[in-house]
């Protein structure tokens, strides 16, 4: 575990891939759990089965290297509306309505564009994956999320929704020491030049470093 569970931490545990798969995706197999404000927020009941995360953890782990200069950098909200939160800036950009077609594109484009760069949910890869956002809002970074929309499948977050503002110091210190240690661990089970999608797991430890 890395981080202070009852503010801001992650935690995370190899487990053998119950399938067959190919080297980064069976050796990267594990429980993930993402703690905010004491909640495991990636935790889901389902048939009255509560579940901790679980999956490929190398999805996760590639888009924080890929997408940790937008969360820590200068990328706001695109959009002209307002909102205490993401959620709320979410809310009120899906109100947007026009007649004109391209100004409806430029408007949901430039949206989906920057939910690519703040949330990790276009990398569940098919999983269970918590919708989680991230954004720096001054010298805090926002971790907002929502899974509200998992149950109609019946699929009950534990902590289905909320929002969070964690020091941006902290949360920087969590995400390194995470990345470090997962990053390192992958080496030492697939050597250096192991290929995770065209990138290695050497060229996605250079890019972390770059940002601490």
């Amino acid at each position: 575990m890395f981080g202070n569970m009852k503010k801001f931490a992650i935690e995370y545990q190899f487990l053998p891939s119950p399938y067959e798969e190919e080297e980064v995706l069976q050796n990267s197999w594990g429980i993930f759990r993402l703690w905010v404000a004491g909640y495991d927020i990636c935790e889901y009941t389902i048939n009255d089965d509560k579940k901790p995360y679980e999956w490929n953890l190398i999805h996760i782990v590639e888009w924080l290297c890929n997408n940790l200069e937008f969360i820590l950098g200068y990328d706001p909200f695109p959009l002209p509306v307002q909102g205490d939160n993401i959620l709320e800036l979410i809310q009120e950009s899906d109100k947007f309505e026009s007649e004109e077609d391209d100004e409806l594109y430029l408007w949901y484009q430039a949206k989906n564009s920057w939910l690519f760069r703040h949330s990790w949910f276009s990398s569940r890869a098919g999983s269970m994956l918590a919708s989680v956002y991230f954004r720096r809002n001054r010298n805090y970074i926002e971790v907002a999320w929502n899974n509200n929309f998992f149950e109609d499948k019946q699929i009950f977050f534990t902590n289905p929704k909320g929002s969070y503002a964690v020091p941006k110091a902290d949360f920087k210190k969590t995400i390194f020491d995470f990345l470090d240690n997962i990053l390192s661990n992958l080496e030492t089970k697939l050597g250096r030049d192991a290929k995770i999608g065209d990138q290695s797991i050497t060229g996605l430890q250079k890019k972390v470093s770059m940002l601490k």
